[in-house]
């Protein structure tokens, strides 16, 4: 059992996100049927994560190249244009 806070927030029992494994962070879709709200875990794909993944070490390589956001964005702009 569990209540809905002040700012709108309901806490997930312990024992619930232990056994299904939740994690702080992870994403919901919610849907409203009736008088039953139900959440369903967004999971991404083998192949998303794998993409994120790869981002994530590109911008540290850029990082650590010296390249500023400004200047990946722009790159990545025309990298967009070019394929186009």
């Amino acid at each position: 059992m569990t209540r809905l806070s002040e700012r709108g927030q309901i806490v997930i029992p312990t024992e619930l996100r232990k056994s299904m494994n939740l994690k702080e962070g992870e994403r919901f879709i919610i849907m409203g049927v009736g008088d039953t709200i139900v959440l369903r875990k967004l999971e991404l794909s083998q192949e998303r994560l794998r993409l994120k993944k790869l981002i994530r070490e590109s911008r540290g390589k850029a990082r650590r190249a010296g390249f500023s956001e400004e200047e990946v964005a722009e790159l990545i702009r025309e990298t967009r244009k070019a394929s186009e």
